[in-house]
C-alpha cells in the first residue's frame, strides 16, 4: 500500500515536471525550430519496446519509393554509445561507437547515410552540408525532442500496450504525458496481429473513431534465422517435431520485452536456458565465458539471439559458438495506404 502510494505520487511528480517542460515550448519560452532538412519524426509514448527501429526501416523505404534513393536518410541520438557529438555511422562500427540500434539500420540500408547526433538540429545541419543530396531525413526516438520542429510526425502505439490504462512513470511506462499523442500528424498502432480487431486496439489507447489524425496500423513479421556473423542461411528449428525432438538452445536478449522473443523460439524449438538483459546492454568476456560453460553443461546446440542484440556481440569473444540471430521487420495493414497518406503529404508541403 504505501509502496503503491508512494508511485503515485513520484508519477504525479514527473507527469507535472513533463507537462510544464512542455508548456515552456508552446508557449514559445524555449523555441523549436525546423531542422536544416525536411523531417519524419518516430517516436512512443511509452518506455521501449513499439517497434521504432523496424518501423524507421520501414518507412525509409517508403520514402525512397516515393522521392528516390538517394535523398533519404536516417539521424538518431545513438542511445547506448560511449562516444559523443555527430558521427556518421558506417556497418564496420563496433555499437559501443554509435549505438545498436542505428548500427543494424546502417547494416540493414546501406545505401541509406545514417548518422548520429545528441542535438538533432546540429546533426541535421552536418548531414545537408556533407549530404547535399538528401531531401528527407527519418528521426527515431525524436518525438520528445521539443527543440526540433519535425516536418511530419509518426506516434507509435503498441497494441499491447494500451496507454488509456497506463500511468506515468515509475508507476506505469509512460515517459510522456498521454495527450501529447494529438500532436502527432498520425498515428501508428504497431505490433497488431493480422487477426486482431483494429477498432478494438485504437480504441484501447484512447482514440475515438472520429479522430482528426489518420491511424494506421503494422505488424512484425520474423524474418528466417542467419548465422551470425556470416549472415548466411541458419536452421529455423521445426514445430513439426514433438518438442523432446527439437534443437535444444539458448536464447539470449537484451531488448525491451525479451520474452516475445523467447516465447516465439519456444514454437519450434527446446528453449533449456533463457538470458535475459537489460536494453541495449553490452555484453561482456564474463558473458560469453559464462554462455560457452552453458553450452557445454547443457550439451546445446545453438545460442539464438535478436539481430539487435547481435550488433554488441564481439565476435572475437564468441568464436566457436554457434550463435544465430533473428530480425524483425515491420509491415503495414493497409500499404496502399500509408503509401498514398505519405506521398500526399510530402506533396502538400513541397508546394
Amino acid at each position: 500500500m504505501i509502496r503503491r502510494l508512494t508511485l503515485q505520487a513520484l508519477a504525479f511528480f514527473y507527469g507535472a515536471v513533463i507537462r510544464f517542460r512542455h508548456s515552456l515550448f508552446d508557449v514559445g519560452v524555449l523555441r523549436s525550430r525546423p531542422g536544416a532538412l525536411k523531417t519524419i519524426v518516430l517516436g512512443n509514448l511509452t518506455v521501449g519496446g513499439t517497434g521504432k527501429t523496424p518501423t524507421t526501416e520501414r518507412i525509409v523505404r517508403d520514402l525512397q519509393n516515393i522521392i528516390g534513393l538517394k535523398k533519404v536518410g536516417v539521424l538518431s541520438r545513438g542511445y547506448g554509445r560511449k562516444t559523443k557529438g555527430f558521427r556518421w555511422v558506417t556497418s564496420s562500427m563496433q555499437s559501443s561507437e554509435c549505438g545498436d540500434e542505428p548500427l543494424l539500420l546502417s547494416k540493414n540500408l546501406p545505401d541509406v547515410p545514417v548518422a548520429v547526433c545528441e542535438k538533432r538540429l546540429k546533426g541535421l545541419k552536418r548531414m545537408k552540408s556533407e549530404h547535399p543530396e538528401l531531401e528527407w531525413i527519418v528521426c527515431d526516438d525524436a518525438f520528445q525532442h521539443r527543440r526540433l520542429k519535425p516536418t511530419i510526425s509518426l506516434l507509435l502505439l503498441d497494441a499491447s500496450q494500451p496507454i488509456a490504462s497506463d500511468a506515468m512513470l515509475p508507476a506505469g511506462r509512460l515517459r510522456d504525458v498521454p495527450e501529447r499523442m494529438q500532436f502527432a500528424d498520425a498515428l501508428v498502432i504497431t505490433r497488431l496481429d493480422t487477426s486482431a480487431s483494429f477498432q478494438e486496439a485504437a480504441a484501447a489507447h484512447g482514440i475515438e473513431e472520429d479522430s482528426h489524425q489518420p491511424v494506421f496500423a503494422s505488424y512484425m513479421q520474423p524474418q528466417p534465422l542467419l548465422q551470425w556473423p556470416e549472415g548466411t542461411e541458419a536452421p529455423n528449428g521445426n514445430a513439426k517435431l514433438s518438442p523432446d525432438r527439437r534443437e535444444r538452445i539458448m536464447a539470449v536478449a537484451g531488448i525491451a520485452r525479451p520474452e516475445r522473443f523467447m516465447d516465439r523460439l519456444t514454437e519450434r524449438f527446446q528453449v533449456v536456458r533463457r538470458e535475459c538483459f537489460p536494453d541495449h546492454r553490452a555484453f561482456t568476456e564474463k558473458d560469453y565465458k559464462r554462455w560457452r560453460r552453458i553450452m557445454e553443461g547443457d550439451r546445446l546446440q545453438a545460442i539464438i539471439t535478436t539481430d539487435k542484440d547481435a550488433m554488441r556481440i564481439k565476435p572475437e569473444l564468441t568464436q566457436g559458438l554457434n550463435i544465430r540471430c533473428e530480425s524483425i521487420k515491420a509491415e503495414w495493414h493497409n500499404a496502399e495506404a500509408v503509401q498514398s497518406w505519405l506521398r500526399s503529404t510530402i506533396e502538400s508541403i513541397a508546394e
